[in-house]
Formats: structure tokens, sequence, C-alpha cells
């Protein structure tokens, strides 16, 4: 779970659009009680310098294609022969294990536009994950199981910063609870990775912000 020495760290601060270019890479030079110290992060192929106190979003993946997502501050820098950055440690129940081909879900009240040849709507999920969402319509849409859908999701972040995201998608779950309305789930099969990991990252602000209630 937690990373080790010379494993690598994949950051993207969260005042920041994320975007793959705005992605920095950085390998822990050192673990201390509550920090982690890395080399100077590269982004671009260039180093930069964080500013102090910048959240992060940062994620380690296993050989295996485990994803471990976890948030951090920077801390601090220290200026030795190899100029490193201090971050903060986090806590093992802050953790979020994501494994290849399964995503984190989450409740998450998001809008987003559906559309197929006989229809075009605008819905809110109940539940969001990097591998599909789960909203209710009413009974005005004929959808069907394994229909074919398009659509964008609106994702607003903790920065600040808005994100529509573009995917192609199956309905999987068509169930009407019996209030007059249809829970539909939809898996992505068409979403180019650089969308997907914004969805990502939405879902795992989404599951601090419920531990830290």
């Amino acid at each position: 779970m937690y990373p080790k020495t010379n494993d690598m760290l994949f950051m993207q601060p969260v005042s920041m659009e994320a975007t793959p270019e705005n992605e920095h890479r950085s390998r822990i030079s050192e673990i201390e009680e509550n920090s982690l110290l890395t080399e100077l992060p590269i982004r671009g192929g260039r180093m930069s310098r964080l500013r102090l106190g910048e959240e992060l979003s940062v994620y380690h993946m296993t050989e295996d294609g485990v994803k471990y997502y976890f948030t951090a501050h920077v801390l601090g820098y220290q200026d030795d022969s190899i100029p490193l950055m201090r971050i903060s440690k986090p806590m093992p129940e802050d953790i979020s294990k994501v494994q290849r081909r399964h995503y984190l879900r989450v409740p998450a009240q998001v809008e987003i536009a559906v559309q197929a040849p006989d229809f075009h709507f605008t819905a809110m999920t109940s539940d969001l994950s990097g591998g599909g969402l789960s909203f209710t319509d009413t009974l005005d849409h004929s959808i069907q199981m394994n229909q074919q859908v398009d659509g964008w999701i609106i994702l607003a972040y903790k920065s600040g910063n808005v994100d529509h995201v573009s995917f192609g998608g199956e309905v999987t779950r068509v169930k009407e609870p019996g209030t007059g309305r249809n829970t539909i789930s939809v898996r992505f099969t068409r979403m180019v990775d650089t969308e997907r990991q914004k969805v990502i990252r939405y879902c795992f602000e989404r599951q601090l912000d419920f531990r830290n209630r």
C-alpha cells in the first residue's frame, strides 16, 4: 500500500487543470516518519518547484497494474547536494486502491448529457467511477439494454476547475424502482485514458470528502 524508496510518484497539483501536460513525476528518495522526500518533480522534461502548501493528487503503481491514490501537501525543500522536495506522508486509511479494470465507485451527483439517435437529454448521476455511471431517467426516453449512447460529464473539482469529459458507453442495466423513473447504468466503452483519469481524480476527491466528514 505504502510507496517504497525509489518508487515513482505521479503528481497532479489540484490547482491546475487535470491534463497529461500538468502531471509531474518524481522518485522517492527517502521515507521519514511524517513525510516523503522526493527528487524534484519533472514536468514536460523539466524540473519544477511546486509552491509550498500546494495540494497534490498523487498515485503510484505496482508492477501488476494496481494504483494507490492519496493526497499530499508540499512541505518544503531540502537543498543538499541533490535538491529534494518534502511532501506529507498519507495515513493508511487515506490511501485508495484502484485495480486495473476495476475503478473506485462513489456516490456523486454531477450533470451529464446523454444522446443516441432517438433522444438527447440531461440528467444527474447517482454514482460515478472510472468505468461507468448510473443515473435516473423518466420513462419518456426509450433506453434499452445494450444500447450504445454518447455523452458528456461535467466535473467540478475542489480547486474550482471544471472539466467536460466525453464518453461513449453501453447501457448495462435498466431498472424501474417503482417510482415512475428508471435507474440506468452505463459502462464506458469509448473513453480516452486522459479523460478517464479526470473521472478517477474526481472520484478520489469525493471519497476523501466522505472520509473527512
